[in-house]
């Protein structure tokens, strides 16, 4: 049987802080293989952990892989398993000498892709003015070239964006876009106190100007419908413009607010989530935590998107060990598998003679295995 160990890598992020990376080192010829693509062949009938433990849902789920949609995936994740190599993606849809994408940011980390057919002097970074639905607006560029083009193949679904850059912003426009920023404290302040002037079940979160003036859109959270048909009035009345009120989930605004997360890092979903994954306990589940709804809430109080992220090296992990619970002869008496480590690949019985704990390797429990010395809970 092969025999496979984990290396812990040190990576240096930005913020210089080390991460420690679980690398899968398949000890055949040392090949450096991902722990979706270690699986460890069993013949005695026995079910898996991960058939027993994680629901059928997150069993058939798609791969969180990204490459897979973008083109670039070598075939390691679950979704593509089995399947060659991915060759290098050329999309139709983008030609250089027509078409010049960008992905430009704004406030709340609202996205939308553009193009450059004036070939503006525009880089990554940039404050550009682009066209609005109605009017003009301002925001950074975010992503440019191939990155660019990835993004349109993978988020924007390949479709060509109809606004153009109009120009590089000038000391003017940044200057008149800092005055707006500067105007939206004030106003997200009166529009609190009008809601409450109104009787409203509300939660103005945020204001947003577009970059000339010509919409006024404010973001609130309430947990029901709401009348707010005065309050809008209230408000063209004071600004002079078109104004929309914009009801948000609570993920939403955790993103808009922005803050630091439990791990210490600036919120995902304000760094670099473009989308919310449908996230449930059942996920929390599969990956062996225990159901503490106030380890596993964020700042926005809904599960923390990051039970997305290594799910699939979870279930595939969970497929070598046999269910919690299974009954286990072992020299030193019965046991009862009671928890599964897949970093350290360890599982821990209790002894039913001597009430004491004893830790298994995987290869230990893999040897009892073929010995036919595991049984199902209810065997």
């Amino acid at each position: 049987m092969p025999k496979y160990r984990f290396e812990k890598n040190a990576i240096s992020s930005k913020k210089s802080l080390f991460i420690l990376a679980i690398t899968a080192v398949y000890m055949k010829n040392e090949q450096v293989v991902s722990l979706s693509q270690i699986s460890l062949p069993h013949h005695d009938g026995l079910p898996s952990a991960a058939i027993v433990s994680v629901s059928r849902t997150i069993l058939n789920r798609k791969s969180n892989c990204d490459s897979c949609e973008t083109g670039y995936c070598n075939g390691n994740c679950n979704s593509c398993e089995n399947k060659p190599a991915s060759v290098e993606r050329q999309p139709e849809f983008f030609k250089p000498e027509n078409n010049i994408l960008a992905e430009t940011a704004f406030k709340g980390g609202r996205k939308i892709l553009i193009r450059n057919r004036n070939y503006v002097p525009a880089a990554l970074g940039d404050i550009v003015v682009i066209q609005a639905e109605t009017g003009i607006d301002a925001g950074r560029i975010c992503a440019v070239g191939c990155i660019a083009e990835d993004i349109a193949g993978k988020r924007y679904k390949g479709e060509l964006p109809d606004r153009d850059i109009l120009r590089v912003a000038t000391a003017d426009d940044i200057e008149r876009l800092n005055e707006n920023r500067r105007a939206e404290i004030e106003i997200t302040t009166h529009t609190r106190l009008a809601a409450k002037q109104y009787g409203l079940d509300m939660k103005i979160v945020d204001a947003e100007w577009q970059f000339d003036r010509s919409r006024l859109t404010i973001f609130f959270t309430s947990p029901q419908r709401v009348d707010f048909r005065e309050l809008v009035k209230e408000l063209v009345r004071l600004y002079k413009t078109r104004i929309e009120l914009r009801q948000i989930p609570a993920r939403e605004e955790a993103k808009r607010l922005g803050g630091i997360g439990p791990c210490g890092l600036e919120l995902c979903c304000t760094s670099f989530l473009t989308e919310f994954g449908q996230i449930t306990l059942d996920h929390a589940k599969a990956q062996l935590l225990p159901g503490n709804m106030s380890k596993l809430s964020g700042m926005c109080g809904r599960l923390k998107c990051c039970l997305l992220y290594e799910i699939d090296n979870y279930v595939t992990a969970l497929k070598n060990y046999p269910p919690l619970d299974s009954t286990v002869e072992t020299a030193s008496g019965r046991g009862r598998m009671m928890k599964i480590d897949i970093f350290k690949d360890v599982v821990t019985l209790f002894l039913e003679e001597s009430h004491n704990y004893l830790t298994l390797t995987l290869e230990e429990i893999n040897a009892l295995r073929r010995e036919n010395k595991i049984r199902l809970p209810d065997a």
